[in-house]
């Protein structure tokens, strides 16, 4: 595998930061810090208010206050100069590429695409450095403290052809996932559905999911495929459906929280009172979120391979294709034994 250190980190030199904030027709009428707030719900309602007070939020040109009322089709304009991004692990894996696709081996803290905090420390801006004559097109997302496989496409017809694929189900994924305690079964199925925070009446959520009657339908796979004498265990996991945070919510739901996931760990709420609020995204020195993207397998989506994986079978099928990606040193070499 072919690894890419980025140093510097393009974020941590400061710049001017820009974002443009289009308003949909949903938040029509609605006040603009209402809709800054649903724009991005992980950054704290006091957040938008102080760059709103220092008119770093404007609509052509002009500056606008908190209780201006925003119209379908409207651009935002958030503009913070000097801004530094904080740091993040940008040695990215190439496990795969071919005129089709680029997959790729995700380190973690790193967010996959600009949001929040985090803009030029993304991968898909650090991939863009190192392929800027094309749009790659992400099939997938993994969570910023979420290790391994994400795959690209790299022309619009590939991504026609895979995502499709990610949506309706009929991709095969497996992770690694340490967990809190030693789980006392081989195999579980969680059904609990899962939805946005915000959603059933909770403020300042961050983002968080949660489970609950209302959600949308969510299932994971939960098998255990080692308890340590530390009191954690290790499991393998298949996400059936693809919601948001889906494993790290479902985890904590039944009890065994995710080690070094302090957003939904039990110890959710002592943490949120000592800090006065919840950051998804870890920093570069915490203890990693021991969730790994393990192996993940589709159809290619039919261009000719320089690599020598052919689009077609004999029969004219798409050729199935499985990406892994090394297990994490928190496996402890379980898979050696």
């Amino acid at each position: 595998m072919k690894t890419i250190r980025f140093d510097p980190l393009p974020g941590c030199l400061p710049y001017r930061n820009e974002r443009l904030m289009r308003v949909r027709q949903l938040y029509a009428g609605w006040s603009l810090i209402d809709f800054l707030g649903e724009f991005h719900p992980p950054t704290s309602r006091q957040n938008w208010l102080d760059w709103i007070a220092r008119g770093e939020i404007t609509l052509d040109g002009q500056v606008v206050d908190a209780e201006h009322r925003v119209s379908p089709g409207e651009r935002y304009l958030h503009v913070m100069p000097g801004y530094v991004e904080p740091s993040v692990n940008a040695v990215v894996g190439i496990l795969f590429e071919d005129d089709a696709l680029l997959v790729v081996d995700k380190p973690a803290p790193l967010p996959v695409h600009p949001s929040g905090r985090f803009n030029r420390n993304t991968l898909s801006k650090l991939l863009a450095q190192i392929y800027p004559d094309e749009t790659l097109r992400i099939a997938h997302r993994l969570d910023a403290n979420t290790t391994g496989v994400v795959v690209f496409c790299r022309t619009a017809a590939a991504a026609a052809g895979v995502q499709p694929q990610f949506e309706n189900r009929q991709v095969a994924k497996l992770y690694l996932a340490r967990v809190q305690g030693h789980v006392p079964w081989h195999e579980y199925r969680c059904d609990l559905e899962i939805g946005d925070a915000k959603q059933f009446g909770k403020q300042d959520t961050a983002g968080a999911r949660l489970t609950h009657a209302s959600g949308q339908v969510a299932e994971t796979l939960f098998r255990c495929r080692h308890r340590f004498e530390d009191g954690t265990s290790l499991l393998e996991v298949v996400p059936i459906t693809g919601r948001t945070n889906q494993i790290r919510v479902h985890a904590a739901a039944i009890g065994f929280p995710i080690v070094g996931d302090a957003f939904y760990a039990k110890t959710c709420a002592e943490t949120t009172q000592q800090t006065g609020r919840l950051t998804q995204t870890l920093g570069i020195d915490q203890p990693p979120m021991c969730l790994h993207a393990w192996r993940i397998g589709f159809d290619h989506p039919g261009t000719p391979s320089p690599m020598g994986v052919g689009t077609q079978s004999g029969n004219g099928k798409p050729v199935p294709l499985t990406f892994e990606s090394p297990p994490p040193a928190w496996v402890e070499n379980i898979y050696e034994r």
